[in-house]
């Protein structure tokens, strides 16, 4: 995950105006390990009045000085919202918790449409309660492994699962996805079928370290 962290209002509303409203934004400081060209992740964006968490995907590299990534103006809305309105941290509606606290609870314990509804939501910190339902079957984690709206913590749990990740089915999902690091994507090539890893080793829009790997795999 990357992170902006503003502690004055005006430095947020400067590069909102001057980045964000274009569509993009240079996250300065330490780059992941791993990280590429065009890989989907989760940002966060830290300001005086509140901190908000969405999806980007990375357009540049620039070493020593930070990564640039896309950014939809819209998801940062009601954030810029309350900067210019506020100085203080925005406090949460008194109904928020509790709506969240019944959220996880169907997520842990609601049958497979409301397991599905819960996926839909656009809070992804409650994702993953979905995985530890006890009610939860095969071919929900399969489908869950190919979404790329998913945060990437909810891509890892299913990977440390081995009764999940031994799941060819599953494991090619976690490769295909380009959300799935990629480290972990390569790991998961041993539980690939061997037709699939033929398939992984050609296709031009695989992730160009997968592709090598299963290219390995195959000729070895």
């Amino acid at each position: 995950m990357l992170r902006a962290i503003y502690t004055r209002a005006e430095d947020f509303l400067r590069d909102h105006e001057q980045q964000i409203a274009r569509g993009g934004l240079l996250v300065r400081g330490d780059i992941p390990p791993d990280l590429e060209r065009g890989a989907a992740v989760d940002l966060e964006l830290v300001t005086p009045a509140g901190t908000i968490r969405l999806e980007a995907q990375v357009i540049q590299i620039l070493a020593g000085v930070g990564v640039a990534v896309t950014v939809s103006p819209d998801q940062v809305t009601e954030l810029v919202d309350a900067v210019r309105s506020s100085g203080r941290p925005a406090a949460p509606e008194p109904s928020h918790g509790a709506a969240t606290a019944r959220k996880i609870q169907l997520a842990l314990h609601g049958d497979k449409s409301q397991r599905a509804a819960i996926l839909r939501e656009p809070n992804k910190m409650i994702h993953g309660y979905v995985l530890r339902n006890p009610q939860i079957q095969l071919d929900e984690v399969a489908a869950i492994a190919r979404m790329t709206t998913v945060a990437i913590d909810v891509l890892t749990f299913i990977a440390s699962r081995r009764e999940w990740a031994e799941r060819p089915e599953i494991a090619v999902a976690l490769v295909r996805n380009p959300r799935t690091p990629v480290p972990l994507a390569i790991k998961l090539l041993d539980r690939v079928s061997p037709t699939e890893l033929r398939q992984l080793a050609k296709q031009s829009h695989v992730r160009e370290p997968i592709q090598r790997a299963a290219r390995k795999k195959v000729i070895g």
